[in-house]
């Protein structure tokens, strides 16, 4: 058999077996942390699109009196009521909305500037990725939250700004994946035979460098959602969440009954539970995701 005719051969293996995505689609199926990760997050999403239906009541409606010592879970307030009357329930699922959103928002904002950063040092290289990793050097050296914390008090409390900053402090992580993704992908057979064909450079990175390197950043998005939620909830417990009265985050909701954690427990391990099964869900998914898609671990 020929040169040729081997490597018409594997690419018709290659081809009848689906594919890179199609096979660690097939492995994602049957692994039962990724399901139970998507299954509990699929439950958080559902609270988060029908909380209006789910939530008893309003996430600020009074539904008792005020009491310095806000009696625990009953028939009637599965989670109990905090000091303003409020019940907890409603305000947990509500909060499913916000901490859902902080994250996919969060990690939206650090894919996309990440992505254009490594995508354009690693293509490019030379002085640009010199530049440019160095800056991304510069900002790694700083604690993520600590970042956060610095961004939050320039830009100012705020939904919006709480996100933007730590949107910001994970554009550093996918940069330098995809970059890295990106230099071993750039010198491969395939790239450099679209190369001498006389593939425009756009057209070669487009189609051929990003599809094969965007894998293991797909990989750190999914995980670093987990990180948003927990934060956000950080910075809401430090006072530097959302300025907004009243607004049911579940960092907020924990920050602002820290000192009632012996009389009242009920008020700190509801809305903290919410955020461990959350992050546990996203950590399920991003293990699932990247166990299927690494080449060393299919075994």
């Amino acid at each position: 058999m020929s040169v040729a005719e081997a490597e018409a051969r594997e690419l018709e293996i290659e081809h009848v077996g689906g594919g890179l995505w199609r096979d660690a689609w097939e492995r994602l199926r049957h692994n039962k942390g990724a399901i139970a990760g998507a299954v509990l997050l699929g439950l958080f999403v559902i609270l988060a699109v029908f909380a209006p239906l789910i939530a008893p009541y309003g996430p600020n409606e009074r539904v008792a009196g005020l009491a310095a010592t806000p009696p625990g879970p009953t028939a009637e307030h599965w989670f109990g009521v905090d000091e303003q009357g409020r019940d907890l329930l409603s305000r947990v699922v509500y909060g499913s909305r916000l901490s859902l959103l902080v994250g996919v928002v969060s990690v939206a904002v650090g894919l996309s500037f990440g992505m254009l950063l490594g995508a354009t040092a690693g293509y490019l290289g030379g002085k640009v990725d010199t530049l440019i990793m160095r800056i991304i050097d510069i900002v790694l050296s700083i604690p993520g939250l600590l970042f956060a914390i610095a961004l939050v008090t320039l830009l100012g409390r705020g939904l919006v700004q709480v996100m933007l900053a730590v949107g910001i402090t994970t554009i550093p992580v996918f940069a330098r994946l995809l970059r890295g993704s990106i230099l071993a992908v750039r010198e491969s057979d395939y790239v450099l035979a679209a190369r001498s064909v006389g593939t425009p450079g756009r057209g070669l990175l487009l189609r051929h460098i990003l599809p094969n390197s965007v894998a293991p950043v797909i990989v750190a998005a999914t995980l670093a959602m987990a990180t948003a939620i927990i934060d956000v909830a950080g910075l809401s417990f430090l006072g530097l969440g959302p300025a907004e009265a009243g607004l049911p985050e579940w960092g907020a909701i924990l920050a602002d009954n820290q000192d009632r954690l012996q009389a009242s427990p009920h008020l700190v391990f509801f809305p903290g539970f919410a955020i461990v099964l959350s992050v546990l869900a996203i950590n399920l998914i991003g293990d699932g995701l990247r166990e299927s898609i690494d080449p060393k671990l299919r075994a």
